[in-house]
């Protein structure tokens, strides 16, 4: 197969970032904020994950890296996503008579609101650290 080029990796990012705009734009204004605010952008992260994982997978052995590196990018956000979309969609759908999510959600929020800024800061710096790697000139690499 042909090898992922510097511009190709940075212009095929460019290309999926502003494709996901366009899409959240679209969900935003098509769906209602309403709607956005429980599955936009988890939705989106959807429909990006695979695109960028392509692009990592493709471009990461040729700066000398495991392409295996582009999952620590695709699996913890997937797995959130997902997560987020299930929650809501079995939160709304058991309606008013079931609480049962409402109150779980209660109980293990103050947990997850502890630690959620070091785990999203540390998968912040992982993705960081594997797009700066994949986006490095492989003249220079």
């Amino acid at each position: 197969t042909r090898p992922m080029t510097h511009q190709n990796f940075l212009s095929g990012l460019v290309s999926i970032a502003a494709l996901a705009i366009a899409l959240a734009a679209a969900l935003r204004f098509g769906l209602g904020s309403r709607w956005f605010e429980f599955y936009g952008w988890a939705t989106v992260a959807l429909a990006a994950v695979p695109f960028v994982t392509w692009l990592l997978w493709k471009r990461l052995p040729e700066v000398g890296r495991s392409r295996w590196w582009s999952l620590l990018f695709a699996v913890p956000l997937f797995v959130v996503a997902v997560i987020q979309i299930v929650f809501w969609h079995l939160f709304f759908s058991q309606g008013a008579t079931n609480p049962m999510f409402g109150v779980m959600r209660e109980m293990v929020r103050p947990w997850l609101a502890a630690g959620e800024p070091f785990a999203v800061g540390a998968y912040a710096v992982v993705c960081l650290w594997l797009v700066i790697a994949a986006a490095r000139n492989s003249a220079t690499a």
